[in-house]
């Protein structure tokens, strides 16, 4: 008999709709699809804070129109992005970047009072992604630099963000834009940003986060000043530092590009965080943070920050295991030494 008679069929919906009534009868239990396994995670909001889970959020792009890595090509840093976003079942980009002239690079340094070339070359790197988010329509897209780390669970923890951030700016699920539509900028990996407490800030059960007497990062006093084990919040940046990991939607892009274009001197991050200090963007911070970077045991020369300086110094990194501060189960060691 084969698979295609009405017999295996009727077995096949049977087990769909018993799949379906399971989520409906247990709203708390949600899954994530790993390349080899499927991983079983209770997150919910806090009773104080309900607002709906967003399954959409769940998706290989985490909600997004598409996830893009700003990279120089450093092998040891594409390697292990693309590993960790294989375990974790997520799908992006790494789009190439241009090969700038030194004379422009130059250029644009005198006319913008930058530090240095690598400064440069990092703002120009942020400004071709978000060039790349407009030519293509994207209603959304995520940016992260190309050694970040995240959580195997990442899918399961934006299903939760997704509704809070929804719940922060006031906005009904509409079913086409998961985190809503009222923000410009969502700043989901960063190494510190402490929260205007007369500011609205939703907080929700995220059993997959770290301690906060566990957490490692100087900059952060929100974490243990005002979140507690086992959740997470969401408020309106002003202090957020480094450019980990943010979302834009297209107006935000729209918005950033031209601040970038105009703005120039000293980091990237330094000029977002002022932007969304002076609400010329509407940005959302998510902290503790969902994306952070990978420590390699080994030192690495070649940089994002700083630029690539070679292969010779991928061969030795890639070797050994490093590891990442404030993620409890690290997509990237996972995908690489496992």
């Amino acid at each position: 008999m084969t698979i295609g008679t009405p017999k295996y069929m009727l077995l096949a919906l049977l087990f769909m709709l018993a799949f379906d009534l399971l989520y409906q009868s247990n709203p708390t239990l949600s899954f994530l699809e790993s390349g080899k396994a499927w991983f079983p995670v209770n997150l919910e909001p806090s009773q104080h804070q309900p607002f709906a889970r967003d399954f959409t959020a769940g998706n290989s792009t985490l909600g997004f129109e598409a996830i893009l890595a700003l990279s120089q090509g450093t092998k040891w840093r594409v390697d292990g992005m693309r590993a960790a976003a294989r375990v974790s079942g997520i799908k992006l980009q790494v789009p190439a970047q241009p090969d700038l002239p030194v004379q422009f690079i130059q250029a644009f340094k005198e006319a913008g009072h930058f530090d240095s070339q690598e400064v440069v070359v990092v703002w120009l790197g942020h400004m071709e992604l978000l060039k790349l988010v407009l030519q293509n329509g994207y209603g959304s897209a995520l940016i992260l630099e190309d050694d970040m780390d995240w959580d195997t669970r990442v899918r399961n923890q934006t299903r939760v963000i997704a509704g809070a951030i929804r719940a922060l700016t006031n906005e009904d699920d509409n079913g086409q834009a998961p985190y809503g539509l009222g923000w410009d900028v969502l700043w989901m990996g960063h190494c510190g940003d402490t929260a205007n407490i007369n500011r609205p800030m939703f907080t929700f059960r995220d059993h997959t986060t770290v301690p906060p007497n566990e957490y490692r990062n100087e900059l952060d006093r929100h974490i243990t000043m005002n979140i507690r084990e086992g959740e997470r919040s969401v408020y309106y940046s002003e202090n957020a530092a480094c450019s980990f990991a943010y979302a834009v939607s297209a107006k935000g892009a729209e918005k950033l590009l031209l601040l970038a274009s105009s703005r120039h001197g000293g980091a990237f991050d330094s000029m977002l965080m002022g932007a969304c200090r002076a609400e010329e963007l509407t940005c959302v911070s998510v902290n503790p943070e969902v994306f952070t970077s990978y420590h390699p045991a080994v030192r690495a020369l070649g940089d994002v920050q700083i630029g690539d300086t070679g292969d010779i110094v991928d061969i030795h990194v890639g070797d050994r295991m490093g590891h990442t501060n404030n993620i409890r189960q690290s997509a990237r060691c996972l995908g690489l030494f496992n």
